[in-house]
């Protein structure tokens, strides 16, 4: 088993809904240690940051 390396926290927006929803989703993959769904869970929070809040992070 590998060692869980430490990833950056993404810039949610606290007062989104679901910006809520894929912290809460992403951590919930990360305590199951499931990385596929932690990856997957942060792809879609990329996206929705760049559609909805107009933020670019890099990944």
């Amino acid at each position: 088993m590998t060692a869980h390396t430490h990833v950056s926290e993404l810039p949610y927006a606290p007062s989104c809904p679901e910006c809520t929803r894929f912290k809460a989703d992403e951590e919930k993959a990360r305590y199951d240690r499931d990385p596929s769904k932690e990856v997957d869970y942060r792809v879609l929070a990329r996206r929705h940051l760049r559609n909805v809040h107009g933020v670019a992070v890099a990944g």
